[in-house]
């Protein structure tokens, strides 16, 4: 519910209460106000908007403004890298900046569905995702001045090098966030493998 639809609907409430309190009821007009306003803060409060991540209310988790700020920064960086890698023109940069952007947006969407895990992932946000970020916004930079000079091939050659153990990093990640889902899921085939033989 949008914050001005919270208003409304609260003086709507109020303003019923204090007419019916004061007016058909024939109730004390102070006391009918005075119920009427503690009933616009109690209905203000009760259908203020929760925070989400995903399906999730981040209220019913420690620090959880924390964690949506996390997610909403990484998903800022997201769309940086999407960005640099629809300019970047260098073939070898462009495929690894794209391999980053897909590997990223799955961590995200994971992330999203189990919060629980984001705190497992402020070294990658911090670290990893802001340095694929600033690698790849410098070299759009540095592209775009169009120099040919050898400390901008080398600075291309540098960051062709650097994109690969990026992804390494991403994927790493990545695997570690599921680890124990593969966990739960090889446990499952043990047990489902064990009932089989039991059932004949």
């Amino acid at each position: 519910m949008k914050v001005s639809g919270q208003v409304l609907l609260s003086l709507v409430i109020a303003l019923g209460i204090f007419s019916l309190l004061g007016f058909v009821l024939k109730w004390s007009l102070l006391v009918a106000a005075l119920l009427s306003v503690l009933s616009y803060f109690a209905v203000y409060l009760l259908s203020r908007p929760k925070l989400r991540i995903g399906n999730i209310v981040i209220e019913d988790y420690r620090k959880g403004d924390e964690l949506r700020a996390l997610l909403d920064d990484a998903y800022e960086d997201m769309e940086a890298i999407r960005k640099a890698s629809r300019s970047i023109t260098n073939l070898n940069i462009q495929n690894e900046a794209r391999k980053l952007y897909k590997t990223g947006t799955k961590i995200l969407e994971y992330l999203s569905h189990e919060p629980d895990k984001i705190n497992l992932a402020r070294r990658f946000f911090s670290y990893y995702l802001n340095t694929a970020r600033g690698i790849l916004e410098k070299y759009l930079k540095i592209q775009s001045s169009e120099l040919q000079t050898e400390e901008v091939r080398q600075v291309t050659r540098s960051t062709e090098a650097a994109m690969p153990v990026l992804n390494q990093a991403f994927e790493k990640q990545f695997s570690n966030l599921i680890a124990n889902d593969l966990m739960d899921i090889e446990e499952d085939i043990k047990l489902l493998k064990i009932n089989l033989k039991m059932e004949g």
